[in-house]
């Protein structure tokens, strides 16, 4: 660590990377003021090393706000869980002395079972979504093995066709 980067390393002459303690007392700052800005700065890295640091520093009188504010914005954007799952799980890792030992984790941590019952709720009508899906996607393969992939030139054949039918069903009807 040298003073000049103000507690940043440099991993490369172009990325500066926080040190871990720089890290900590950005989330520790982001979740003291609920500065949103910070706390998605400090969630940026996704490096296991860096985030086991991190939160290795962190102190424990922010590890539930840090659980409570993961969870809030995988509710709001829950495609994002994937990416906040590193910081979550080496959280209960880092920290789950902690959370093993405290009597009242469990009502605090009310939103982040309800958000894993919603997310497990989900799973089956997803998979089973996701098998119709395959049908129809095995279908469609199987289809174009008999006839051949339509090219681009013969889908426009196809839509001249259509156009000259439709032509000649309207004039039918005058």
């Amino acid at each position: 660590i040298n003073a000049e980067y103000g507690g940043m390393l440099s991993v490369s002459s172009s990325t500066v990377v926080p040190a871990p303690d720089s890290l900590a007392q950005m989330l520790v700052q982001a979740l003291t003021a609920q500065d949103h800005a910070l706390l998605e700065e400090v969630l940026h890295y996704k490096k296991s090393v860096t985030v086991e640091k991190t939160l290795g520093r962190l102190p424990i009188s922010h590890v539930i706000p840090l659980i409570l504010a993961i969870t809030e914005k995988i509710e709001k954007k829950p495609s994002r869980g994937g990416e906040l799952n590193i910081w979550l799980r080496q959280l209960f890792i880092t920290h789950r002395s902690y959370l093993i030992s405290s009597p009242d984790v469990a009502a605090q941590l009310q939103p982040l079972y309800k958000l894993i019952d919603v997310q497990l709720n989900n799973y089956p009508k997803l998979t089973k979504l996701q098998g119709k899906l395959e049908l129809l996607l095995q279908e469609k393969r199987s289809d174009e093995e008999v006839t051949g992939p339509l090219s681009p030139v013969s889908l426009q054949e196809e839509e001249e066709e259509e156009v000259i039918e439709s032509d000649e069903s309207d004039s039918m009807s005058d």
